[in-house]
């Protein structure tokens, strides 16, 4: 195997594995992959790019360079993605922290809450939303749960590798399986959730990154909102008075979701647009 630099790997066309995987990756992609190959930060790769690669190195760029050419997501082939300041481990079993859900974040930490609140994240799935409140708010007691017990291990790895205290992770089916104070069910200051929210037959599906996701994170019924109604209809048991709930949906599901805060006694709601423009998160007040 001929020896090639990185300036050459990032200008040259790629080659190819197989007839079925035919998409070019962008100069962005290259270098995300030759970072990770080389263990260097961008600003390395690119100030060097006479860097001649070793063997083993270009083994590994063509064979991540095949996968990504065949479409699987970067986050997936790394096994990284960066979410809020964080930097998670990732695997084909949860989802990919997107930027658009890292506005939960920016409106949690706007909310009126105490120094010491209770915060439950829902379909933690990497741990995302969960350990990016613990890192801003370490005087926070936060409870991440999942249904996947692979979701609850990289989670906590997650959790393991940024120090946090302030986070737990378990296995529940949303509110199923909480822990109680003493015998009574254990109120919450604030719960929050990225839940599934696509119908089976919406045509994302087969698009991009969603094809290599987890499909029981993606797909709901009931035209991708039953997972979101019984969380908002549920949560009233869970939410301390006054508490918040905040959920994120699809961007044409905002009016159904505020129909589903009205009926069940929540006041202070809003629909929140991400930086798309599009509407992406509901919040609103338990008013007991």
């Amino acid at each position: 195997m001929s020896l090639v630099s990185i300036h050459e790997l990032i200008q040259n066309s790629t080659i190819k594995e197989s007839d079925s995987c035919d998409s070019l990756l962008s100069v962005f992609e290259r270098e995300r992959l030759l970072c990770e190959v080389i263990e260097v930060d961008r600003a390395w790769l690119r100030t060097h790019p006479e860097y001649i690669l070793s063997s083993k190195q270009k083994r590994q760029y063509l064979e991540f360079e095949a996968r990504r050419e065949c479409g699987e997501p970067i986050s997936y082939i790394i096994g990284r993605q960066g979410f809020w300041t964080l930097e998670l481990k990732v695997n084909e079993n949860v989802l990919i922290p997107r930027p658009e859900s890292e506005l939960i974040i920016e409106l949690a930490l706007e909310l009126p809450l105490k120094e010491n609140s209770s915060v439950l994240d829902l379909g933690t799935g990497s741990g995302a939303l969960a350990l990016a409140l613990a890192s801003e708010k370490p005087k926070w007691d936060i409870i991440g749960t999942d249904i996947s017990d692979i979701s609850i291990q990289i989670a906590e790895a997650n959790r393991n590798e940024i120090e946090l205290d302030n986070v737990i992770f378990i296995k529940s089916n949303w509110f199923d399986d909480l822990p109680k104070d003493s015998k009574s069910t254990k109120k919450y200051d604030l719960v929050v959730s990225n839940p599934p929210y696509l119908d089976k037959s919406d045509s994302h599906l087969n698009e991009g990154d969603l094809r290599f996701e987890p499909k029981n994170a993606l797909i709901a019924s009931d035209a991708g909102l039953a997972d979101i109604k019984e969380i908002i209809y549920s949560s009233i048991d869970f939410l301390s008075l006054n508490g918040w709930l905040m959920v994120e949906h699809g961007f044409e599901q905002g009016g159904s979701v505020r129909r589903f805060f009205q009926a069940t006694n929540f006041v202070d709601f809003r629909t929140v647009r991400d930086l798309n423009n599009l509407e992406r998160v509901t919040l609103g007040r338990f008013k007991g």
